[in-house]
């Protein structure tokens, strides 16, 4: 199941990152650029599976992670390649930001295709937020129990040497059903055994412990909702369209929240936020989807592929949005942004995207750990 898991990380992300480069591609070819390299994984260059009429060259690479297209001029000092007609730099205003929104607008086409089909044949809603999740419950959709979420593990006291964790879910103590916090208090008896029925994963487990003279055990705990199961959402034909459209949207609106909230939570605590995942965690979450069958890893390639196109059209230096942000500023100020300062501003921007991605990475690895 593992392999199974690590080949459709392997796809997944391919498809993704093929497809947008490839209305990079498409929008290049309508406007005349040149097109050097389609490439097939990353580089280095393993073999070059043909060339077509036009000169583009057709590659498979060695990191069998996405794609990428270079065309000819794009980030280029040269005076004589930017003047030439068949590169990037030449083209208009109008061609150069076809070509630089093309991607983005291709993982969205992708996105809505699948949820369009999901909605159709029907699939789970997507539940992202407390509110998604309380509107499920209130609609029927979501069957959810009342139950006590484990937030802390107090050190030196009772539970701090047993098996349970952060994360995990208090169904009873001493045969008793708790779903308030303050019920506690009246089934733990000072220097009592006591005995926590909880949930780790998705494996009811039980312990005993015997409480302090205060009688505490040491969690801290909060009321939630345990999502015990999720009905499909079904649509007809000629709607589902329109509620792929809608969700889409709703989606694009968190993600862009999600990142704000990771762009301050780096840089002013030099922390991930819970829930933001890099390569290792999408991994560990593909496997996860892959065990809840095929609906499930198309909703999640999905959303995936949003999250994508809108990181993509974000206004920092060597993502799509940054070199749109730089047709930006020719349009307002009619004057073209010099081309050494542009290169160096993307090189810039990208070895910060790399430092970020690597910082997102090992907090996976941790976590995973």
């Amino acid at each position: 199941m593992i392999i199974v898991a690590i080949l459709a990380f392997i796809i997944i992300f391919s498809i993704l990152v093929l497809v947008h480069e490839w209305g990079h591609f498409t929008m290049a070819r309508r406007a005349g650029i040149k097109v050097e390299e389609f490439g097939i994984g990353m580089p280095p260059r393993a073999k070059t599976i043909f060339k077509d009429k036009k000169g583009t060259v057709y590659s498979l690479n060695w990191i069998p992670f996405g794609g990428f297209v270079r065309l000819f001029g794009e980030d280029s000092v040269n005076p004589k390649i930017l003047k030439d007609k068949k590169s990037f730099a030449s083209k208009s205003i109008a061609q150069r930001t076809s070509v630089i929104v093309a991607g983005v607008f291709m993982n969205f086409v992708l996105a809505w295709v699948l949820i369009t089909i999901g909605f159709m044949v029907g699939m789970k809603p997507f539940l992202v937020t407390q509110e998604d999740l309380e509107k499920g419950i209130k609609a029927g959709i979501v069957d959810a129990q009342t139950i006590l979420y484990v937030h802390e593990i107090e050190e030196n006291m009772p539970l701090s040497v047993t098996s349970l964790k952060v994360g995990d879910y208090i169904l009873s103590v001493n045969g008793t059903k708790v779903t308030e916090t303050m019920d506690l208090s009246q089934v733990i008896k000072p220097n009592a055994l006591t005995t926590i029925l909880y949930i780790m994963g998705d494996v009811e487990k039980t312990l005993t412990v015997v409480a302090n003279e205060e009688g505490k055990v040491g969690m801290t705990i909060s009321t939630e909702n345990y999502v015990r199961d999720v009905k499909e959402v079904r649509y007809p034909f000629y709607q589902a369209p329109v509620k792929a459209v809608q969700e889409i949207g709703r989606l694009s609106v968190l993600t862009v929240k999600m990142i704000g909230t990771v762009v301050v939570s780096v840089v002013a605590k030099f922390t991930v936020p819970d829930g933001v995942a890099g390569p290792v965690g999408i991994a560990k979450l593909t496997h996860t989807f892959t065990q809840q069958g095929f609906m499930a890893l198309v909703q999640f390639t999905a959303l995936l592929s949003i999250s994508l196109g809108v990181i993509n059209i974000m206004p920092f230096p060597a993502l799509d949005g940054g070199r749109f942000l730089f047709i930006i500023f020719e349009v307002i100020t009619r004057h073209r942004a010099n081309a050494k300062m542009e290169a160096v501003v993307h090189t810039v921007g990208f070895a910060l995207l790399m430092l970020l991605i690597l910082f997102i990475t090992w907090n996976d690895i941790v976590n995973l750990f």
